[in-house]
């Protein structure tokens, strides 16, 4: 039998007990896993490697799956043996250890290691059974839950994995089936046979399987639809989808961007992982469990998938009924209105595209949101309203976006019973939108709280959805953003869920897709298109600056009286009338300053003024950098003289045309021409005014710079930007111009009502000239 040496290991203290034999290699302590070797074996190999390399071991570190390389030893410690155990030589050296490096650094390239083993090998530990025993138990204990918890698992899972929105039918579909097996377990049906059908994963595509399966008898199989196959209008009935699995929530948005009459919105930034509404959309699902399917998109500006629609009066308010009445009882449901509100004398308004925020005729009363909701029977009805909205990047182009007033507040305090309202700002606040956040600092702190999916917060199919647990957190974002800007904005929630309502049952036939609510548009439409098309043709304009704001949508129009157009439709052809020469030479040099595309009929000309005028609105700087110390001040004042000169450039060439559009020629023309051409004439000349009030003002704006440095603060701004706002306060031209212009679209209106000239003035005519100088970030 060996003799046993005892010692104390110099980590851990623990006592050992070595064999003899083993005293002249290198050991490893089996508690602590340091290295150690006998004080004179270890003096022994410090002397070899003084004449050669140094002797190494390779031992294992205290990271899993790691090595460390051992050399010479430092100190030794000796430590007496107790009485009956023979005393060897004291075995108390650690050996150095690498920290921080390689394990396989100091050994030399392409060397054979098994050559630098001294001694026997030692034997493996006893216990090595303990830690697959323990995997074990913990796989059976696993196993266990999950079998028990299934359901549940299951549910949570499929929350969180984003779906694909193009495999969102056929995952949906999967769902269901799950949702049909787990109900006939319950019921004591017997399941599908594996042997006849493969399992299917209701969370991902399924793949095809290795196993052979048996082949069923060709005569029991049902008759192929042929005649199905064949003829595309003859398909087979698909079968009654259950909700299964599936949160029972559902979703509508409805955005209002390019108003006709009002200022526009952003719907935020473009790009697959930008934050706008599509993302938003994708949030939804995420953080609040709503199928992608069971959302829907109701915009000017919406996703090809959901089909982009003007959100007029009439589409929003079929879309609405449609998607509340097919909501079922036991559906908790999400409405979004993100658009303008107006308070008048008699209530509060939501604006839809073409609403004109004075005349309630053209509005939706909140109160009809309120009772459509009301008469809902889904469980939970939430309505979300960003309104008061506002981009002080871009100011007010058009009326809209002013501070919540009591009205609104109050109504928003006091929802229905059983409805709850998430507003996205309080009174004398705005939903603010920034350069940063052009979808507005509300919906893009939404959809940061959303992607977070509410800090771990566990949602079961049953419950409601939770909107009380993301308030806070979407007001957080919004102050740690607004607060740096010296600005105050607070989302709130009010109202709340119903005590009763019908429980969840897995067996109902889910809800139809929510995109199939959507309103088309209405029947006028394509009538509406063939006629601002030839309007257009003769008096088609660019924007008066250089905007974000879309093309007219023609099923944004109200319908036209078929009487009123009759007066238009005489339009004699005298190309060569003063008239309709400077017509055409007026809209050539509004495309000509535009940095567009221009109508290909007016290509030729537009081509030859670009030439000539030499410059565009695109040269025109929407904000500067604050100068820095010594020359910088002087140097920022030379470029903005040198922006006077561009702008210079273009008002030249637009008060050319605008003098020749008032000279005696045109004007004894116009006499003569038929109503539809004097409209034409009336509405250009007007156009062309606007165009010179505008650019005046922004030379003026200019001039006002290099005279003194708008105001800032250091410590939150770098720079000035120019916003819009509706009062012309620089030169008296442009105050002149702009006036002129007011006072002919008034007459445009009056003369011209119920055509596409009254509402093309009506648009014109809202469009603020004015400019400020704005401090931002």
């Amino acid at each position: 039998m060996s003799q046993l040496v005892q010692s104390a290991c110099p980590g851990c203290k623990h006592l050992l007990r070595i064999p003899s034999e083993w005293l002249h290699q290198p050991i490893r302590c089996k508690h602590c896993g340091m290295v150690m070797q006998d004080k004179r074996y270890a003096a022994a190999s410090r002397i070899a490697s003084t004449s050669g390399s140094a002797p190494t071991y390779r031992t294992s570190a205290s990271g899993p799956g790691k090595e460390q390389v051992t050399t010479a030893p430092p100190v030794a410690k000796l430590v007496a043996p107790p009485v009956g155990i023979t005393a060897a030589a004291p075995v108390a050296v650690p050996m150095t250890q690498s920290v921080n490096s390689s394990p396989f650094a100091d050994l030399p390239v392409q060397e054979d290691t098994t050559a630098a083993r001294t001694g026997p090998r030692r034997r493996r530990q006893r216990g090595g059974w303990k830690g697959p025993l323990f995997a074990v138990a913990v796989c059976v204990i696993a196993g266990i839950f999950a079998y028990v918890n299934r359901q549940m698992l299951l549910d949570n899972v499929a929350a969180l994995i984003p779906a694909d929105p193009d495999q969102v039918a056929s995952n949906s579909r999967d769902k269901g089936e799950v949702g049909e097996m787990s109900a006939k377990k319950k019921t004591g049906s017997s399941p599908p046979s594996t042997a006849s059908r493969p399992k299917k994963d209701s969370l991902s595509p399924s793949k095809p399987s290795t196993k052979q399966t048996p082949r069923k008898d060709p005569s029991k199989r049902p008759p192929r639809n042929d005649t199905a196959r064949n003829d595309p209008t003859k398909k087979p009935k698909r079968p009654v989808r259950t909700s299964g699995s599936l949160f029972p929530r559902r979703a509508l948005l409805i955005s209002v961007h390019d108003y006709l009459y009002a200022n526009p919105i952003q719907n935020g930034m473009p790009g697959a992982n930008a934050n706008n509404l599509n993302n938003l959309i994708n949030a939804l699902n995420l953080g609040l469990h709503i199928s992608l399917d069971q959302i829907a998109h109701l915009s000017d500006d919406a996703a090809a998938k959901y089909g982009p629609r003007a959100p007029s009066k009439t589409v929003i308010e079929q879309t609405l009924t449609k998607f509340l009445d097919t909501s079922r009882p036991q559906d908790r449901i999400m409405v979004f209105f993100i658009g303008h509100s107006v308070e008048l004398d008699d209530g509060v308004y939501l604006a839809p595209i073409e609403g004109e925020l004075d005349n309630a005729g053209t509005l939706i009363p909140l109160k009809w949101f309120y009772d459509q909701l009301t008469k809902c029977t889904a469980r939970q009805k939430v309505l979300v309203l960003d309104v008061n909205r506002y981009n002080r990047a871009f100011g007010q182009e058009r009326p809209g976006g002013e501070e919540m007033g009591e009205k609104l507040d109050a109504m928003l305090k006091a929802p229905p019973a059983g409805v709850q309202v998430w507003s996205s700002c309080i009174a004398k606040q705005r939903s603010i939108a920034t350069d940063d956040t052009p979808m507005g600092i509300f919906l893009d702190s939404m959809l940061v709280a959303l992607r977070k999916g509410g800090n771990g917060l566990i949602q079961h199919v049953e419950d409601p959805m939770p909107i009380d647990r993301y308030v806070a957190p979407v007001n957080q974002l919004m102050k740690n953003d607004l607060g740096k800007r010296k600005l105050a904005q607070e989302s709130r929630l009010t109202g709340k869920e119903a005590d009763s309502g019908t429980a969840y049952d897995p067996n109902q036939p889910a809800a139809p897709d929510a995109v199939t609510c959507l309103a088309p548009p209405p029947a006028g439409v394509e009538l509406n298109k063939v006629l601002i098309e030839n309007v257009l043709a003769q008096i088609s304009t660019p924007p008066v600056k250089v905007t974000h704001e879309m093309a007219l949508r023609y099923d944004a129009l109200p319908p036209f009286p078929v009487d009123a157009l009759k007066k238009y439709q005489s339009s004699d052809s005298n190309p060569n009338s003063p008239l309709r020469k400077a017509v055409t030479n007026a809209r050539a040099v509004l495309w000509a300053i535009y940095p567009g595309e221009e109508p290909k009929k007016l290509s030729s000309e537009v081509g030859k003024l670009r030439g000539s005028i030499g410059v565009q609105l695109s040269v025109l700087k929407d904000g500067y950098r604050a100068p820095g110390g010594g020359n910088a001040e002087k140097q920022l004042k030379d470029r903005v003289e040198n922006d006077e000169r561009k702008a210079a450039l273009l008002i030249q060439a637009v008060g050319d045309a605008l003098e020749e559009l008032e000279s005696q020629p045109v004007t004894e023309a116009r006499d003569g021409e038929s109503k539809r051409w004097k409209a034409n004439y009336d509405f250009i000349l007007a156009r062309m005014m606007m165009e010179q009030a505008y650019l005046v003002e922004y030379q003026s704006m200019l001039g006002s710079m290099r005279k003194e440095f708008p105001p800032r603060d250091p410590a939150l701004h770098g720079g000035w930007k120019l916003a819009s706002q509706a009062n012309v306060q620089g030169d008296s031209t442009g105050k002149k111009a702009s006036k002129k212009a007011h006072k002919l679209l008034d007459k445009i209106i009056k003369d011209n009502a119920g055509s596409p000239w009254e509402v093309l003035a009506k648009r014109e005519k809202l469009t603020n000239l004015g400019l400020e100088w704005q401090a931002t970030r």
